[in-house]
């Protein structure tokens, strides 16, 4: 029985390892020879993560240029497996209801989204979302990396949460950059990040850019973070008014990313109660539905699932150009650690 991490090449068999026997017709698989890649493993024979050369599944099909540079990814079964196995849409248990859904929009050819929804080893749950920012390859390689960064995480000290869900997004941000500037072919790549760690009766969460988390109590929804924009800074700095915001290019211009080399996260707790529900999403999302619309989508007498299909569907409905990601996790019972 095998034990431990293995390259996926010799886990597999795949043959796509530089010499290996099927590296002659399919091409040598890039993360063999890519350093980028080292210390994303997870879990046992998983080796460097060949799934994050290849780009998303949405609907049932690989998204991203990525993918169609390396058209062999979409053939190969250990990319399939792993992906499969990670790529969970639904979480349900006695005490949290989870559902994601992410759509490419109606111009984009790439989904350069992300989502994650994992269980740490102590049973914590960690949800994620990630928009790759940088153009289509650049955006979509730098997303991916996000998300496999963050399915690699096993432990996360109790009593520490912010600070070490801080660190690992300067950590991300450090590890983009430099490839960023390695290589020229994702030069200037980035992704917002807004990640969630639920434990006992808390949400411990970090945030960098534009993605948001909501909170939604008592049919009342609350925006939790702040967008880390240019337009937030002018606000600040008394050069607009908020009522400004929504129509003043300065809100699409990021003054935080994963990848900017020097980020600084922004970080906070929340704690939990029965029936509360936490929404993560792009801006695909919600720069183009309304509060209100929010509001009346989330308390609508439907499951979970249905409630995200139906934001998602707004936003489109509302000329959803860019990727659209939701993330919704219904609080059932809280257990106390």
């Amino acid at each position: 029985m095998v034990t431990g991490k293995q390259n996926c090449w010799d886990y597999m068999k795949c043959g796509r390892e530089a010499g290996g026997d099927k590296s002659a017709e399919l091409g040598v698989c890039p993360v063999a020879v890519n350093p980028v890649f080292d210390g994303f493993n997870l879990g046992k024979n998983c080796g460097r993560m060949c799934w994050l050369i290849a780009g998303t599944f949405c609907g049932g099909e690989v998204q991203g240029r990525f993918a169609e540079k390396q058209i062999s990814c979409k053939n190969c079964e250990f990319y399939k497996q792993v992906h499969m196995e990670e790529g969970a849409t639904e979480l349900s248990s006695d005490t949290l209801n989870i559902s994601a859904h992410t759509h490419i929009g109606l111009v984009r050819k790439t989904n350069e989204d992300r989502y994650l929804i994992g269980k740490l080893s102590d049973g914590s749950v960690l949800l994620a979302v990630a928009d790759g920012l940088g153009g289509e390859v650049a955006g979509d390689y730098a997303a991916e990396i996000v998300r496999g960064r963050l399915a690699g995480v096993q432990n996360i000290s109790e009593n520490n949460e912010q600070q070490e869900l801080s660190r690992l997004a300067q950590d991300m941000d450090r590890t983009i950059r430099s490839e960023a500037d390695r290589d020229a072919d994702v030069g200037g790549m980035a992704s917002t990040l807004i990640c969630v760690l639920i434990r006992g009766g808390f949400a411990h969460w970090v945030h960098v850019g534009d993605s948001r988390i909501y909170f939604l109590r008592d049919r009342q929804l609350t925006q939790v973070t702040e967008d880390q924009t240019l337009a937030r800074f002018l606000v600040e700095e008394g050069e607009i008014t908020p009522e400004q915001v929504p129509t003043h290019y300065s809100r699409h211009v990021m003054d935080q990313c994963i990848g900017c080399g020097d980020c600084e996260p922004e970080s906070g707790r929340l704690e939990l109660r029965n029936n509360d529900m936490l929404i993560l999403s792009t801006d695909g999302l919600h720069k183009k539905i309304s509060h209100e619309t929010m509001i009346s989508l989330l308390n609508a007498q439907t499951d979970l699932e249905s409630k995200a299909e139906s934001l998602i569907q707004a936003a489109l409905d509302s000329g959803g150009k860019d990727n659209i990601t939701v993330l919704l996790c219904d609080i059932r019972k809280i257990i106390m650690t």
